[in-house]
């Protein structure tokens, strides 16, 4: 095993915010994969996302309704069923559009749900999350892309799930889900197998 995880080593990248390489996105995946809780809910101790999990994750009725191949697009579509957010937003990172989707975040009143794809750095993450932090109230969503593709990736999601307002952040690998539940007592973090 230590072999492995040396020659593993050796693949990540110097450059700042470069992707994981195969090998340890693979391992990476069967960390996540071995060490989540059960998508099913058991082991759940939180009534909130073990709600969660078998009305959003797991409902049948929605899934049906949700008939998308991409299993990450249905469960957006899900959420928006299951919670009817008062805005939603789905923003999709572009080189060209990075400044009009942060004044976009900005100038929205009130986050209810906001999904941003594609982000491909840290200051992006770090930038789009502090513009949604002063829109967002107890019922507000957010959402982020690909928040285990590399070191630096990983470091700006343990800072989000650090941070004051946050108080329950679920971990689906690809997907990071944000709630500011201030009925939530205690902060929690959940590695759920999706």
């Amino acid at each position: 095993m230590k072999n492995i995880n040396f020659l593993l080593t050796l693949n990540v990248g110097k450059e700042n915010n470069m992707s994981y390489s195969f090998p340890i996105r693979l391992y990476k995946y069967f960390n996540y994969y071995f060490n989540a809780s059960n998508g099913k809910g058991h082991g759940v101790h939180s009534p909130f996302v073990f709600n969660f999990i078998g009305s959003v994750l797991n409902n049948k009725e929605l899934k049906q309704e949700a008939n998308y191949s991409n299993k990450y697009r249905a469960l957006l579509i899900r959420m928006v069923a299951y919670y009817i957010p008062v805005v939603v937003m789905e923003l999709e990172i572009t080189p060209s559009n990075k400044a009009n989707i942060l004044e976009e975040i900005e100038n929205t009143n009130t986050i209810g749900l906001l999904y941003i794809k594609q982000i491909k750095n840290v200051e992006g993450l770090t930038n789009y999350f502090n513009a949604a932090i002063k829109n967002v109230n107890t019922n507000s969503i957010l959402i982020f892309d690909g928040i285990h593709d590399s070191k630096e990736m990983e470091a700006s999601w343990e800072k989000i799930k650090m941070h004051k307002e946050v108080k329950l952040t679920i971990d689906l690998y690809k997907l990071g889900i944000v709630f500011f539940r201030q009925e939530q007592l205690e902060k929690e973090n959940f590695i759920i197998r999706f």
